[in-house]
């Protein structure tokens, strides 16, 4: 959950936020409240996944038609 935190915050600074990674940290939160571990693994995961997609998408140079 913390790793999960931490690449929420990076993405934010980098101003490369997906909507669906924060959505992701709020159920990981909340499947933590509930001591539900696996849930909160998965979620956390996904939001880490996500974050990483789009700090990855600002390095790449636009598409162009």
């Amino acid at each position: 959950l913390q790793a999960a935190e931490q690449s929420v915050i990076e993405a934010r600074v980098r101003r490369a936020l997906w909507p669906t990674a924060v959505d992701e940290l709020g159920k990981a939160r909340a499947a933590a409240r509930v001591f539900d571990s696996t849930a909160t693994l998965t979620h956390a995961r996904e939001a880490v996944t996500l974050c990483e997609l789009s700090i990855k998408q600002t390095s790449a140079p636009p598409v162009t038609w």
